[in-house]
């Protein structure tokens, strides 16, 4: 005879087998496991009837109670590995995706990178060089002239610093997403920025006002001068290096697993 007891305490220990399956499962699954079971359950009772009715003898009641929870845990093993494949598969979908995201990203602010970093080159020899070798000079009308048209050029290199920075912003916001592990480098690079425009500015202001007001320059002043431009010269390499910084930090956090291998600081 079919004993009930018998059959739900093996029922009871081949579904904790399986007991991860009814995790996390969603929809459709759920119907079908549900429906699978209704029809399983509902063909063993029909062999038990049969079994009762004697049309069936005991050997075919246990071979079929046998094929039936066969047949059930072979389907709920196959769709937790159809699930935990899927699973694994998304993984792996949304690790390509991020890599793909942060290679991109490492380009795209590299090439700004070396973008501002060539302008910044060219304004810090605008500062260094070009304005501090006149500055080093005299202090004839001649050379007071010069300076007045420099007044002019320092306006564009204040207006082509902000440019560099809302560029350089704009991209970072672009990717921020992706960059968000590296606010903190990007924080210092923003109060760098803000350190090198504002110099600029009062470079500017306080400055080139005084040569296009003033008839000559004394001795003192060409030093004040010349040292505010060496001040400019080196918050703009200051800026740079940092910039240069953020882009190495970018490559080896993006591509150093890729080649097993870092770039020095």
């Amino acid at each position: 005879m079919f004993n009930y007891n018998a059959f739900k305490s093996e029922y009871k220990k081949l579904l904790k087998k399986n007991t991860v399956f009814f995790k996390n499962i969603k929809g459709g699954t759920t119907v079908v496991v549900l429906f699978t079971f209704i029809i399983i359950f509902s063909l063993a009772g029909l062999v038990y009837y049969l079994l009762i009715k004697k049309l069936v003898p005991m050997e075919f009641f246990y071979m079929s109670i046998v094929a039936l929870l066969g047949w059930f845990f072979a389907l709920t093993t196959s769709l937790i590995y159809t699930k935990q494949n899927r699973e694994i598969n998304l993984i792996i979908q949304n690790n390509e995706i991020k890599k793909r995201l942060e290679i991109e990203a490492f380009k795209e602010v590299n090439k700004i990178i070396e973008e501002i970093n060539l302008a910044l080159a060219e304004i810090g020899t605008y500062y260094g060089h070009n304005l501090t070798k006149e500055l080093s000079s005299n202090e004839n009308t001649l050379f007071l002239d010069k300076l007045r048209n420099y007044a002019q050029i320092n306006k564009q290199m204040q207006d082509k610093l902000l440019i560099l920075w809302i560029k350089f912003k704009l991209k970072i916001r672009a990717y921020e997403i992706v960059l968000t592990q590296f606010n903190d480098l990007k924080n210092k690079i923003d109060l760098k920025f803000k350190k090198s425009v504002r110099i600029t500015i009062e470079f500017g202001n306080n400055y080139t006002q005084r040569i296009k007001t003033q008839n000559s320059l004394t001795s003192n002043e060409l030093l004040e001068f010349k040292n505010k431009c060496i001040k400019v010269d080196k918050s703009l390499s200051s800026l740079g290096k940092g910039l240069t910084g953020y882009g190495i930090e970018l490559q080896n956090k993006i591509l150093g697993e890729i080649f097993n291998s870092k770039i020095p600081n």
